[in-house]
């Protein structure tokens, strides 16, 4: 893969530059970095729930911009009656003060420990659950796991109605997923002993969600790469889509779990069927430990792919590495970006991430970021500009501040639409004594220092 060489911004940022400030200095202050403000608002689960571990959003556009009507958080601990651990997704839509509950998302077929809501995924109207710990009885058994597909049209009270599922045969299926459109994809991050798996569908009306291509339609990795520990899916048309899939245990050159990610798309043959390779992403000078490819995003223009284990130069703060298409096949290499100071050494930055399919910019979580305590988190977000000639992104830091908050891991979770930006902690404890609680919060770009963004 031939790999551009604009790296400049790359050793800045290594070296604790913050973008934004350097552009002001050169007389470039619309491309500021924005200041953003955590909401008042603070929602908790309740003991053990473990709110937060996932988190979606559904927005529509109107004549101020995009505009988030519903919030869906997982809950992958929440009690289902008398079954422990089976799972929820909490719903809030907008109401006096903020967000307020609107309803509550179960499994079609609850079960106890299956952890339902440990992922999801939300995209013109389809809702997509993971429930990776799922035992099909009538399969494997234990562990094989379950992705459930709902249609939510957006009125309240919520009407969520369920458009099919599928059942896993191992390998903790539901691990991560995915949707665009009406296109989506599943992974089973354990499968092969942790070679991993992903799988592509296509909801038809009148016909429930099928496997595109129908023959041939999972692909899996090798060698305990663990492929499909993240992924995420750009539909192109009626009939094909981009789905990228992080292998953060896959060797380069010798390197153990320096990582890596691969793009496919359906066979256009649809009588020969499977999933065909377009592009192998790797970082920029991989090395041991790097876990690239633990998050990951796709656009039209570009790939993003976090990685935990990247060394700033300081130590493993992680990073986010940009690629874009190349012009006959393939993929370029464009930057790398390390977090900016406060970057902690083990906070795991690119442990989440989000990208904004409406507009240039991404959101990333770095759940073991240390702030005022150890294990605070945050999450930082990315917007795009042009610099000679080249996509650059700004960074803003998301911060709880001196709120009441302990080890809370925020950042676990990421998503974002328009100026709005939503972050999960799923490890809140409070009230005391309960514990695993979990919660989130919305942010705001203060509007202030609000750049002109559109």
């Amino acid at each position: 893969m031939k790999r551009t060489s604009i790296r400049c911004i790359c050793r800045a940022l290594r070296r604790g530059a913050v973008i934004g400030l350097a552009l002001a200095a050169m007389g470039l202050g619309s491309a500021h970095a924005d200041t953003w403000l955590p909401r008042p608002q603070l929602w908790l689960g309740q003991q053990g729930w473990h709110l937060g571990t996932s988190i979606a959003v559904r927005s529509v556009l109107d004549t101020g911009g995009r505009v988030v009507t519903r919030v869906y958080v997982g809950a992958p601990n929440e009690p289902a009656g008398a079954m422990a651990n089976a799972g929820a997704v909490q719903i809030y839509g907008p109401g006096a003060g903020g967000w307020q509950p609107v309803g509550t998302l179960f499994s079609a077929q609850p079960q106890a420990g299956a952890h339902f809501g440990a992922s999801l995924a939300f995209s013109s109207g389809n809702l997509v659950v993971g429930s990776p710990d799922y035992n099909d009885v009538g399969g494997v058994g234990a562990n094989a796991g379950r992705v459930e597909f709902f249609s939510d049209s957006g009125i309240t009270p919520p009407n969520i109605v369920s458009t099919g599922f599928r059942n896993g045969n191992g390998g903790n299926f539901g691990s991560a997923v995915a949707v665009d459109g009406n296109m989506a994809a599943g992974s089973v991050v354990n499968a092969g002993g942790g070679s991993g798996c992903v799988a592509g569908y296509k909801y038809t009306p009148g016909s429930g969600w099928a496997n595109l291509p129908a023959i041939g339609d999972i692909v899996c990795g090798s060698s305990g790469s663990t492929l499909g520990s993240s992924i995420a899916i750009r539909q192109t048309s009626s009939t094909s889509y981009l789905l990228a899939a992080g292998a953060p245990g896959e060797s380069q050159n010798g390197n153990l779990l320096a990582g890596a990610a691969h793009i496919y798309i359906p066979n256009p043959n649809t009588g020969v069927g499977g999933l065909i390779e377009v592009g192998t992403l790797a970082a920029d000078s991989p090395t041991a430990f790097d876990f690239f490819g633990t998050s990951i995003g796709i656009t039209d223009n570009f790939v993003y792919v976090g990685a935990t284990g990247r060394d700033n130069g300081v130590g493993r703060v992680g990073s986010v590495t940009v690629f874009k298409p190349a012009a006959v096949f393939g993929y370029n290499y464009v930057n790398e970006y390390f977090p900016s100071p406060p970057a902690t050494v083990g906070g795991h930055c690119g442990a989440s991430l989000s990208v904004d399919p409406n507009y240039n910019q991404f959101i990333l979580g770095c759940p073991d970021s240390t702030g005022t305590l150890a294990h605070e988190g945050t999450a930082r977000v990315y917007r795009q500009f042009e610099l000679a000639g080249q996509p650059v992104w700004s960074e803003s830091v998301l911060s709880i501040g001196n709120a009441l908050h302990g080890a809370d891991n925020w950042g676990s979770s990421v998503v974002m639409s328009g100026d709005r930006a939503f972050v999960g902690a799923p490890n809140i404890n409070f009230p005391s004594p309960q514990t695993g609680n979990g919660g989130w919060k919305e942010f705001s770009q203060d509007v202030i220092f609000r750049n002109g963004f559109q």
